[in-house]
């Protein structure tokens, strides 16, 4: 039994102790000062571990004394080396003509150690290799017979100073750069910022530099004492290493369908957004991010559906998991991020269970790094100016809108309300006196000059024990609307501590403080539809206006007038913490325990006070607000904390050809949340904003919940050669959510992969096609996205007479239902991974996602007094489609160019809902089978009539109409049934309530120190439809306009495709198709123009890098969609918080 709205029950699986959630108030100051004492012993910490750097030796004789086994014959000396990269796990670097790559030999050895390995397959062609930084390099012997060791030191050359830096292809620092003097022993490698310092003989040296994950370059020093260097990236993006669950992959042996989204990248986190869900928008196929509103406080939140819907009325949102946690994907900033990935198939994210049936985010923050004990700080930040990106037309011209009421009016048999003499006073009158005849546009009257801004400073570094990441993140919004601003603080700590070689231990830490101003959505566009341009919105001496039209029509709601005059704030508080370690007690097993804590407060207070609106042609007021006035005071608390524990151990072994891996871990997470407000009447002012400064009308609400899962998860890997390749992963769930006898779920997946390119057979074209695998995986994944007790029965309180006494009971509030247990969404992917000529990536997917048993409320009859329906698992949604994604790099000279684009195709279709029933969903929408989720049950339009005698033919052979018989410049709705009736039941099913298309991209061009990008998306094949009051066709006097309809039916306008509009007479106003408008757009979402100082410049300023940018975000739209951006959803309102477009500049720098 469950009573209230949401209640608490002792935890069903008992992970926990039964918590008495409201038993007592938080003390916030003692709190406050134990979370200070936290971050002081981590700050303390930091210090400390970083005080311990020392140098770190490379074990050279481990890496050489590595066991392997390896079989080929007569094959070309470059595919030896491959396989030994792939056995012994190590890298090498060589040039291939001088080494001759492609020269056959043949290695046979069982159980060998790698150097006598090496020493079979190089001596007999005369080459020789050496150790450095852990890689190994090969080059031709180059001592000329009969030449010995003596004679080579006998000319010494005099020795120079060669300072320079290694930049990536978009100028970005690398560190860590392998730099020697060819022939010899002698070299370096880059700091940080990718600078470097290095003596070398002045006899015509030539540098090598090698970078894990670039192509190796080969310079000629001749004079130069300076040297600029930029690697390109080894676009072999299969070796590639990517983040998985609960570990990490090389992408060469994935078989699974996986994107990944670098963050580090400077154009993309330059860009003026400041939550990770908007910048994915473009970045991978199949993933759908929709910006729904831009309120600040909600942090611009998009949306996201990884390949479809898979549910209707379960969440169809992705699991969100932050550094192995799960997590809210904006409860990190961008500036912390160093990649995100996207698990979209089972194979992949099967190791989540329960919650991966919509896909699974994983995202890494940035790290520590060994950096010989040097700290690198960084600063970014931009600062830049909002506006509306698009918005509704409206009719703002009050002669216009006059002119449009004495339309409706006429159309509907009433008299004109106002003459042509009244219509063109307003019309001279706006020209001179803007206050007594104002015009105007409530949309761009609520705008404000405003400016956003973001500021990140950071720490990062260690050594060989102790490597950590600090940042401090600000970002300020002041809001394109009075009163809705929103500040944001970050602190993020990562810190990791190598104890011994089995020993290591870290943490990571997080505090986010948030505050909000007061006005909501609901303040500034609930009642924007009624009203009218001819209110003066507010007059230069601050006070607002009501109606100045004839009996002041419309002139009730100013909404300028609610949003300022809304009182409080909202703060946020977000603490998370985890605290992990890694035990690895023998050679490649590893164990690893952490606990995990996120736990949020948010405290709010509100109120509004009360003016007086005026009418400026009167000098009157027009609605008095403040006589009798009170002032009401609403206090409210929410808390909510997670806890996870982990523990989970990997195995990696490797037996001649085959290499297996192994995961076997724990899982149990627990949550709790409660939640109370209060409010009180006549305050005395909202300087003292307390409920007991308030003496009236008490009142008080509260509930709390809580919620469980336990998992056992593992998976299972191998591969022979890293040729044939296969998984399996398993997690067995339980959750607290479902009755005892339901509530434990298995989600296995199984997937294989097939590296065609490393078979022989491939040789003839390895040139063309580099690298060519195939993959294919099935899985079940599983969704218990509903709510905590829905399985329980509801109840809820209430008073009722007993004895003619009133007395406290309780009234059934909801049915449960005890059978219902998870979604199960199994999924097929077919893949295959494509590389050509060395510069273009290919990835292409085939999925079928069908969802089974999906959770859902059926109708129940009414005559069981309004009881809620239970939650049952009665439907079954397929999804189906293609996803393609390309990369291309290409290298003029010294221009450099990167290419991303990406396309998905998703059909989404109901297959088992109650057979051919069509079930209305709202006004215009309808589920039922065959069809995808939310289709469109709508009357077809055949035409405007311009004719009486069309009408009279249909009535002369016996068609009725319903609700009425149209005439000449009404809709004419097709009789799709072929009945004698044009009614309702004529409504057919048609559009795309889910884009079929999604795509998206980016482009980038850096030359010299200049660098230029551009992102981009959009959908195709997307229909919405245009609800609400301001496109009504049976309109409202005192309501608002859109421009379109000047443009509707007159005898004078007969050719348009708008119809009469009237005044109460729905006749035009049916659900139809003439509502139903294509939504697809193209955004072109970031615009950015970047410029890098020289090493040169910076030096002499003592920074390490100078980057200095501009940035236009959200600029351009191309849609048909007639109102506000086809992104946003409305909620009910004909209007929300527009999507803003951010015009930003700002600079990056590193020291």
């Amino acid at each position: 039994m469950c009573i209230g709205k949401s209640c608490p029950v002792s935890v069903p699986l008992n992970l926990t102790k039964p918590t008495n959630l409201m038993k007592k108030r938080v003390r916030f100051t003692p709190l406050a000062r134990y979370l200070m004492r936290i971050t002081f012993m981590q700050s303390l910490l930091v210090c400390i571990c970083i005080s311990m750097s020392f140098a770190h030796t490379v074990h050279s004789q481990e890496l050489l004394d590595r066991q392997l086994s390896i079989r080929l014959e007569n094959v070309v000396l470059r595919k030896v080396l491959q396989q030994i990269e792939r056995e012994a796990k190590v890298k090498f670097v060589y040039s291939s003509n001088a080494i001759g790559a492609d020269r056959k030999v043949t290695v046979i050895a069982q159980d060998r150690k790698l150097s006598d390995v090496l020493t079979l397959a190089l001596k007999p062609l005369n080459i020789t290799y050496r150790l450095m930084g852990g890689q190994i390099m090969l080059q031709e012997e180059s001592r000329l017979p009969g030449e010995s060791s003596q004679n080579q030191g006998m000319l010494l050359p005099v020795d120079r100073k060669i300072t320079g830096r290694v930049t990536d292809t978009s100028g970005e620092g690398l560190p860590g750069v392998s730099i020697l003097v060819k022939n010899t022993q002698q070299g370096t490698s880059t700091t940080t910022d990718g600078s470097f310092v290095l003596t070398i003989p002045d006899a015509g040296a030539t540098l090598v530099f090698s970078f894990v994950g670039y192509m190796p370059q080969e310079i000629l020093v001749g004079s130069q004492t300076n040297l600029s260097v930029t690697m390109e990236v080894d676009v072999k993006a299969l070796e590639e290493v990517v983040v998985v669950g609960y570990g990490t992959q090389k992408k060469a042996n994935m078989t699974g369908a996986v994107s990944t989204v670098n963050f580090e990248n400077q154009a993309l986190n330059s860009r003026a957004v400041t939550n990770v869900s908007t910048m994915l928008a473009g970045m991978s196929s199949g993933i759908r991010v929709q910006q729904v509103n831009g309120l600040p406080s909600e942090n611009n939140n998009s949306s996201i559906n990884v390949r479809g819907v898979g549910s209707l009325n379960s969440s169809s949102a992705p699991l969100v998991v932050i550094d192995g946690q799960v997590a809210d994907i904006n409860s990190v900033s961008p500036n912390d991020v160093a990649s995100v990935t996207i698990l979209k198939d089972a194979a992949s994210a099967a190791i989540y269970g329960s919650r991966a049936s919509n896909g699974v985010i994983l995202i890494t923050t940035k790290k520590g790094m060994d950096s010989k004990g040097k700290i690198t700080f960084s600063y970014n930040n931009f600062v830049g100016s909002k506006t509306p990106a698009q918005i509704a037309n409206l009719v703002d011209n009050v002669p216009d809108y006059l002119l449009l009421v004495n339309r409706m009016r006429q159309n509907s048999g009433l008299p004109e309300k106002f003459t042509q003499e009244y219509i063109e006073e307003w019309r001279e009158g706006s020209k001179m006196d803007p206050i007594r005849y104002p015009n105007t546009n409530w949309l761009t009257a609520l705008i404000k000059p405003n400016m956003v801004m973001n500021h990140n400073f950071s720490a990062r570094g260690g050594n060989d024990k102790v490597n950590f990441y600090s940042s401090v993140d600000y970002f300020g919004d002041d809001g394109l609307i009075p009163n809705t601003g929103f500040r944001r603080l970050n602190f993020r700590n990562n810190l990791t501590y190598k104890v011994n070689k089995w020993l290591k231990f870290g943490n990571t830490f997080t505090v986010i403080s948030t505050t909000a101003e007061p006005a909501t959505i609901e303040n500034a566009f609930e009642w924007m539809r009624a009203t009218t341009p001819a209110v003066v919105p507010k007059h230069p001496d601050g006070r607002y206006g009501s109606g100045q039209l004839l009996g002041g029509e419309g002139g009730t709601n100013n909404g300028l007038m609610t949003v300022e005059n809304r009182r409080g704030e909202t703060k946020g508080t977000q603490l998370q913490g985890k605290i992990f370690a890694v035990l690895s007690p023998l050679k490649d097993l590893n164990i690893t325990a952490s606990y995990f804590s996120d736990f949020r407060l948010r405290e709010a207070w509100g109120g509004s006070i009360a003016t007086d609106q005026w009418n400026f042609q009167t000098e009157a007021v027009g609605i008095d607000r403040t006589s009798g006035a009170r002032l009401n005071i609403n206090n409210s608390i929410s808390r909510n904390q997670r806890q996870i524990y982990d523990l989970y151990a990997d195995y990696t072994k490797t037996i001649g050809n085959h290499n297996f891996s192994a995961l076997a871990g724990f899982n149990q997470e627990q949550y709790v949340s409660s939640n109370f407000s209060a409010s009180r009447s006549d305050l005395l002012s909202y300087d003292t904003p307390v409920l007991d400064a308030a003496a009236s009308d008490p009142q008080a609400d509260g509930n709390a919940s809580d919620f469980a899962m336990r998992s056992f998860f593992g998976r299972l890997s191998y591969n022979y050669k890293g040729k044939y390749l296969l998984e399996t992963n398993l997690r067995y769930d339980g959750s607290s959510r479902f009755a005892p006898d339901k509530r434990w779920g298995l989600f296995p997946s199984v997937s294989a992969g097939w590296m065609v390119s490393a078979e022989d057979f491939w040789e003839p074209i390895a040139h063309i096609a580099n690298d060519f695998k195939l993959r294919a995986s099935w899985g079940t994944l599983g969704n218990n996205g509903i709510g905590n007790y829905e399985w329980q029965e509801f109840y809820r309180a209430s008073n009722y007479a007993f004895g003619g006494t009133i007395v406290p009971g309780l009234t059934y509030n909801t049915f449960g239902n005890p059978q219902i247990t998870w979604e199960s969404t199994d999924v097929l992917n077919i893949g295959a991974d494509i590389r050509l000529f060395n510069t273009l990536n290919l990835d292409l997917n085939y999925y079928k996602k069908s969802t089974r048993n999906i959770l859902s409320n059926l109708p129940i009859p009414l005559v069981n007094g309004g009881i809620g329906a239970p939650r049952v698992n009665a439907a079954e949604v397929q999804n189906q489609g293609l996803e393609m994604e390309l990369r291309y790099l290409l290298n003029l000279g010294k221009v450099t160019v990167n290419l991303a684009a990406n396309v998905g195709y998703n059909k989404n279709t109901i297959v088992k809902y109650k057979g051919d029933l069509i079930e209305p969903r709202g006004d215009s929408q309808a589920w039922t089978e065959g069809y995808p989720v939310g289709v469109y049950w709508v009357r077809e339009v055949e035409q405007i009539i311009q004719n009486p005698s069309v009408v009279e033919a249909l009535v002369a052979d016996g068609i009725s109409f319903h609700p009425s018989t149209p005439g000449v410049g009404d809709f004419l709705y097709r009789n799709a049934n072929g009945d004698q009736f044009i009614n309702d039941n004529d409504r057919v099913l048609k559009g795309n309530p889910i884009p079929l298309y999604t795509y998206g991209g980016n482009a980038s061009v850096s030359y010299g120190g200049f660098d230029f990008a551009v992102f981009l998306d959009g959908v195709a094949k997307w229909d919405r439809y245009l609800r609400g009051s301001l496109y009504a066709l049976n309109h409202q006097e005192g309501y608002q306009w859109p421009q379109e309809y000047l443009n509707s039916w007159t005898e004078a306008n007969p050719g348009t495709s708008i119809p009469k509009v009237y005044f109460n007479n729905p006749k035009n106003d049916q659900t139809s198709d003439f509502f139903l408008r294509s939504a697809d757009y193209l955004k072109i979402r970031s615009i950015q123009l970047g410029y890098t100082l020289p090493a040169k410049a910076t030096k002499i300023i003592k920074l390490e890098k100078l980057r200095v940018f501009a940035n236009m975000e959200n600029f351009f739209t191309f849609t048909s969609w007639p109102t506000m951006d086809p992104e946003v959803s409305v909620s009910g309102f004909d209007q929300t918080y527009p999507l803003s477009k951010t015009f930003s500049m700002g600079i990056s720098l590193s020291f």
